[in-house]
């Protein structure tokens, strides 16, 4: 009887044994699934977080990067005006020297013709002979040729540029001594080849020739004006009076294609004003 017993309280203790083992591998096994569990979502959470900083990261370079191309386009852009200004302040400057030459050739031809009268009314009061204007330019001064023409002055060697086209032109507009002006306007042109008044220098020489009836001569020196400087504003001023010069020699023909030249080259020019007259007066 004691060892059944014995045995029913050794079984007992085996059974309860391995139940306390079995209830310790599920506690464990449990914890282990936890852990997992646990693991993988904190590897989800670090895989969001990356995707996440990865996108913010892009999102911000093309920000940048369009915020760069917007930037270049813009300084483009202003580049592009930049050029653009300076194309119309080039433009105006030429367009400024243009019209400081027409005002001197103006202030010129103006000079010389409140010169011209001058002399006719100085000549009037004495009871002298007046000079008649010339039939095909009224505007242009005819003179009489001196018994004995005055001698040329010398120009200095040190004289500057402006000092000598002034003094010819005072030569011409003031005394009418033409021989002795166009003179010194042929030594402003040795002296002074290059210089911004050259232009007007020679067309003074065509006018000496002009107002002097050497019509002959005064086409061939507007022609060499128009030649050498192509679309300055004198080749205008050139053109309309090698026409004119024409014309008073009889060659009428040739005077109207010069005058059609003048407009077709020149159209917003006064010249071509003053040719569009003529011709309609023809």
């Amino acid at each position: 009887m004691s060892q059944v017993r014995f045995l029913s309280i050794l079984l007992s203790g085996l059974v309860l044994s391995g139940c306390l083992v079995t209830e310790q591998d599920l506690q464990s096994q449990r914890d282990r699934l936890e852990m997992k569990r646990r693991l993988g979502d904190a590897e989800r959470s670090l895989k969001e977080l990356q995707d996440d900083t990865s996108g913010g990261v892009r999102a911000h370079v093309e920000t940048l990067a369009r915020n760069q191309a917007d930037f270049q386009a813009e300084l483009d852009g202003v580049r592009v005006d930049l050029q653009s200004m300076q194309g119309r302040t080039g433009d105006q400057e030429r367009f400024n020297d243009n019209l400081r030459q027409d005002l001197v050739l103006l202030r010129d031809e103006l000079s010389l013709q409140v010169a011209d009268h001058e002399q006719r009314l100085a000549r009037l009061e004495v009871g002298g002979t007046e000079i008649k204007p010339s039939t095909s330019n009224p505007s242009i001064p005819v003179v009489a040729s001196p018994a004995s023409p005055a001698p040329v002055v010398a120009a200095p060697a040190g004289e500057s540029a402006p000092e000598l086209y002034e003094r010819a032109l005072k030569k011409i507009r003031e005394k009418q001594d033409f021989v002795a002006g166009r003179e010194l306007m042929e030594t402003f042109l040795k002296r002074y080849p290059n210089d911004g008044l050259a232009v007007n220098a020679s067309y003074w020489i065509g006018e000496t020739y002009y107002v002097e009836k050497a019509y002959e001569k005064a086409i061939l020196q507007f022609e060499e004006i128009i030649q050498k400087y192509g679309e300055q504003p004198k080749v205008a001023s050139a053109m309309l009076k090698q026409a004119m010069a024409f014309d008073s020699t009889g060659d009428k023909a040739t005077g109207r294609v010069l005058l059609q030249r003048v407009i077709e080259r020149f159209p917003l020019s006064d010249e071509a004003k003053k040719a569009k007259q003529m011709l309609q007066g023809q």
